[in-house]
C-alpha cells in the first residue's frame, strides 16, 4: 500500500502557498479531464477544482487521503451538476454578500412601492458595509449557526453599540438568511441569541424648564455660538460676546473650534410649535405651507397633513397654542417670499435638496440652548435633544388632559397605544396625577356623601343621646 507524502517533504515548485503544486495535479478517472484534484503548500489536505459556466470553483475536501479526496471530487461534481440543472448559483460556496445584495436590490423595490422609507434602506445600506459584509464575508451560509451568530453579537457588544443598534444589526443578517433560505441556499435559517433590550426614552420638560427653553431661544435670536473642545471636553461659547471676559479669551485660545452656529427666530417658533403639535422633528423637515391648515370653529387648532411617516398618514391637529406661533413664523417669512404653498414652514431659505441641512441646523441651535440652560439631562440622567419636544407634548397631555383617552392620543400623534405606555408615559408617576387619582365621578360622589349621611344617623331604636328607646 503506498503512503503519500507528508507536506513538509513535499518538494513544492509553486509560486505562492495557495497556488497549485504542479506535481500533485491529478484528474480524476472517467470525468472530465477539468475535475481534478490537487495539494498547496498551505494545506494539509487535498482541493478539487472544477471549471463551469466560466467559473473556477474550488473547494477543500479536508481530506488527507488520495481516495477519499477522489470520491469527494465526484460527489462535488454531481452538485455542481445539479445547480447548473436547478438555475442556482454556482459557488464553491453559498456567498452571503450576493444574498445580502439581492436583499437590498428588493428592499429597493419597496422603497419604490412606499412600502419601506428610504430612510430604512440607507441605514441597512450603512449597517451591511460597516459590520455586517466584514465578519460574514468570508462565511459558507452553511456553517452559519448559532455560535457564529454569537460571535457576531458580541463583536457587536464590544463596539459599545446600544441594544436597539445592535437588535437592528441582526434583524439585517436575519433577514439576509431568510432571502439565502428562500434561495435555497440553506434549508433552515439558525437559531438567534437573543439580545436584552432596554428600553431608553428620551427626556421631557417640565413646565418650569420648557418656559426657561423658550425665554432663552428668545434671548440668542441673532446671535452666534461656536462649539469648541478642549482636551476631551467640548462646551458652548458665544463668538463675539458684548461684554467678553478673561476668561472668556481664554478658552478661547486653549480650545478648536468645531463649528458656528447661528441663532435664528426659527428656533424660538419651533420649540412652541413642537410642545403643541405632536409632531416629530422630520415632520418639521418637509412639512410646508400646504400641508398646514388652520381651523377656525368652537376649537381653534391647525390640522396638518404632513407627508406620511413611521407608515402614518392621518393628519396631526394642533395645541391651540401651535396655531399663534405658525402665524407669527409665516408673517416673519412672508416679506422675503418664502411664506408660499410650495415653500417650507422652518428654515424655507434651505430648499428641497437641503432639507436635511435645515434639521441639522435647528438640532445645533437647541444644542446650544440646552447647554446655556444646563438642561442636557433629565433628573435621571436621560439625554434630551429636538425629540424631547414631542415627548413634552405628550406627557403634558397625559397630565394636563381631562378625558383624553390614550388610543385618541397615539392615534393623532401617529404612533401606537403600546408606544406611548413603553417611551412617552414611561417617566408619568402616579403622585403626578393624584388629583386625578383622587377624583370621583359627580354621581358617585353624591352617593358616597348619602352613604355617609345615612351612617351618621342614629339608629331607629335609639334617640340623639344614644339611650334605647324600648
Amino acid at each position: 500500500m503506498t503512503t503519500e507524502p507528508a507536506l513538509s517533504v513535499v518538494q513544492s515548485d509553486a509560486k505562492h502557498k495557495t497556488t497549485p503544486i504542479k506535481s500533485s495535479l491529478t484528474p480524476v478517472p472517467n470525468y472530465p479531464a477539468k475535475l481534478v484534484i490537487y495539494r498547496l503548500a498551505a494545506s494539509p489536505f487535498w482541493w478539487v477544482r472544477y471549471y463551469a459556466d466560466g467559473k473556477i470553483l474550488r473547494r477543500t475536501t479536508k481530506e488527507t487521503d488520495k481516495r477519499r479526496a477522489i470520491e469527494f471530487a465526484k460527489a462535488f461534481y454531481d452538485e455542481i451538476n445539479f445547480k447548473q440543472r436547478q438555475g442556482m448559483v454556482l459557488n464553491s460556496k453559498a456567498d452571503f454578500e450576493v444574498c445580502a445584495n439581492e436583499l437590498l436590490e428588493s428592499q429597493d423595490s419597496k422603497v419604490k412601492r412606499g412600502e419601506m422609507s428610504a430612510m430604512m434602506q440607507q441605514n441597512d445600506r450603512y449597517r451591511l458595509a460597516k459590520m455586517v459584509l466584514p465578519f460574514f464575508r468570508d462565511y459558507d451560509l452553511k456553517h452559519i449557526d448559532y455560535f457564529v451568530l454569537e460571535q457576531f453579537l458580541s463583536k457587536l457588544g464590544d463596539e459599545k453599540l446600544t441594544p436597539p443598534t445592535i437588535s437592528n444589526y441582526m434583524g439585517l443578517v436575519r433577514k439576509t438568511l431568510n432571502h439565502a433560505q428562500r434561495k435555497g441556499f440553506i434549508q433552515a435559517v439558525p437559531q438567534f441569541p437573543k439580545v436584552a433590550r432596554k428600553d431608553t426614552p428620551r427626556g421631557w420638560f417640565t413646565l418650569r424648564e420648557y418656559r426657561k427653553l423658550w425665554c432663552c431661544a428668545k434671548r440668542l435670536r441673532g446671535k452666534t455660538y461656536e462649539i469648541r473642545k478642549s482636551g476631551e471636553a467640548t462646551f458652548v461659547c458665544e463668538r463675539q460676546p458684548a461684554e467678553p471676559t478673561a476668561k472668556h479669551a481664554e478658552q478661547i485660545a486653549e480650545s478648536e473650534l468645531l463649528r458656528r452656529v447661528a441663532m435664528t427666530e426659527d428656533l424660538y417658533q419651533l420649540i412652541v410649535f413642537m410642545t403643541n403639535s405632536f409632531i416629530r422633528p422630520t415632520d418639521i423637515k418637509w412639512m410646508q405651507h400646504k400641508h398646514v391648515a388652520i381651523i377656525d370653529g368652537d376649537n381653534v387648532y391647525l390640522r396638518l397633513s404632513i407627508p406620511t411617516s413611521k407608515k402614518h398618514d392621518k393628519p396631526i391637529v394642533t395645541m391651540r397654542n401651535a396655531v399663534d406661533y405658525y402665524k407669527r413664523l409665516r408673517a416673519y417669512y412672508e416679506p422675503q417670499g418664502l411664506a408660499n404653498a410650495d415653500d417650507y414652514v422652518f428654515m424655507p431659505q434651505f430648499g428641497e435638496k437641503r432639507r436635511d441641512a435645515a434639521l441639522t441646523q435647528l438640532q445645533r441651535q437647541f444644542s446650544v440652548v440646552l447647554a446655556d440652560t444646563k438642561l442636557e439631562n433629565g433628573p435621571r440622567g436621560e439625554e434630551r435633544s429636538l425629540y424631547s419636544l414631542r415627548h413634552t407634548c405628550i406627557m403634558y397631555r397625559l397630565l394636563y388632559g381631562e378625558g383624553l383617552d390614550l388610543l385618541t392620543l397615539a392615534r393623532n400623534a401617529r404612533t401606537s397605544s403600546e408606544m406611548i405606555d413603553r417611551f412617552y408615559a414611561s417617566h408619568l408617576e402616579g403622585e403626578m396625577n393624584i388629583v386625578a387619582l383622587q377624583s370621583k365621578r359627580k354621581r358617585i360622589k353624591r352617593l358616597t356623601l348619602a352613604i355617609q349621611a345615612e351612617a351618621a344617623k342614629p339608629p331607629a331604636n335609639e334617640d340623639r343621646n344614644g339611650r334605647d328607646n324600648d
